[in-house]
């Protein structure tokens, strides 16, 4: 009988001295979990204030930025606008364009071994829009956002590299290609200088367009990293460098032509070249179709969804309609 009760009190008190040992391992990883949580916020902060000192982008040229307003390069002579695309194999159709002439150009990140994923276009200081089916099958950890870039040298340089909070695909999103547009925020606000600014959305504030009608035959500029061509050498060339284009905005009935039924004249926009020579491809998806107000500032009308660039009987690129989707973008557009 003491037998048994010298083996039950043993047992007592082993799991009494487990327990113990438990409780206070489980406080041990909870401050260590802590700790390394404080390091990384503290690493991120002086990684950000080390961007600072070098990308010159501060406060102060934030505030002049902001002040400003959305749309304006530093340098927004019209010149540097006029390039008309020469006849040849680039965004398909583009040309070079020069340098920081786009600040709210975004290039989306996933792949190591690959230039860019995706594009994107910045519009606010922590807010990126892009296409939803570049997101499919992706978590934040997964992409990085490299901002104020012009070369695919930029992807080198981790100064240029933003993490991204979190992703929002637009919930009525099918695979091809309904509803195709996702918002990006970052962990961290970007300020804005001499390469980063914001481009203007094309709501009723702000654009003076007040009717599709009134954008019919209007020219509009696409830009991007991707494709340039069926080539593989002409690809890898020409997308090192980003490429801009001019592009008509096309009626409804023509972009019904094209695509038959799976054109949405209420959510989308067509845009392209009557002569089949410049149109966005495979790589482009995501980035902005632009326009130019009266006022000299640039807004993004569409966004890169989908096209036919690649087969014989070209189509024109189709751009997601940004004024069809300002209730649902609305919450999202608030700066952390």
């Amino acid at each position: 009988m003491s037998r048994m009760v010298t083996i039950l009190l043993l047992a007592i008190c082993l799991n009494t001295i487990t327990h113990i040992e438990a409780s206070d391992f489980g406080k041990l990883i909870n401050k260590i979990s802590t700790t390394v949580s404080k390091i990384k916020s503290q690493l991120f902060e002086y990684f950000h204030r080390f961007r600072v000192f070098f990308t010159r982008h501060t406060e102060s040229t934030h505030h002049l930025m902001t002040a400003r307003g959305c749309g304006y390069a530093v340098d927004d002579e019209p010149m540097i606008y006029n390039k008309r695309a020469k006849i040849v194999s680039k965004i398909k159709g583009g040309d070079d364009a020069i340098w920081h002439t786009w600040p709210w150009m975004v290039a989306l990140s996933t792949n190591p071994s690959q230039g860019w994923s995706c594009a994107g276009v910045l519009v606010n200081e922590d807010t990126i829009l892009t296409a939803a089916h570049c997101l499919l099958n992706r978590t934040a950890n997964e992409i990085k956002a490299i901002i104020g870039v012009h070369t695919i040298l930029g992807k080198l340089n981790p100064l240029n590299y933003y993490s991204i909070k979190s992703i929002y695909r637009h919930p009525d999103f099918e695979n091809c290609c309904k509803n195709d547009l996702a918002v990006i925020k970052l962990k961290k606000r970007v300020l804005y200088g001499p390469k980063i600014n914001s481009v203007c959305l094309p709501f009723p504030q702000e654009f003076t367009v007040d009717n599709d009608q009134n954008l019919i035959n209007r020219t509009g500029v696409i830009i991007g990293w991707g494709e340039t061509s069926q080539n593989a050498l002409t690809n890898f060339i020409r997308s090192f460098t980003l490429q801009q284009a001019d592009v008509l905005i096309f009626n409804n009935e023509y972009c019904n032509r094209a695509y038959e039924k799976i054109f949405d004249p209420a959510t989308e926009i067509c845009a392209g070249d009557y002569e089949q020579r410049t149109d966005t491809m495979s790589g482009d998806s995501g980035g902005p179709l632009l326009i130019r107000q009266s006022d000299g500032r640039w807004f993004v009308l569409g966004i890169t969804s989908y096209g036919s660039a690649i087969t014989p009987n070209l189509s024109p690129g189709v751009y997601v309609k940004l004024s069809a989707y300002e209730k649902w973008l609305e919450p999202y557009l608030k700066s952390n």
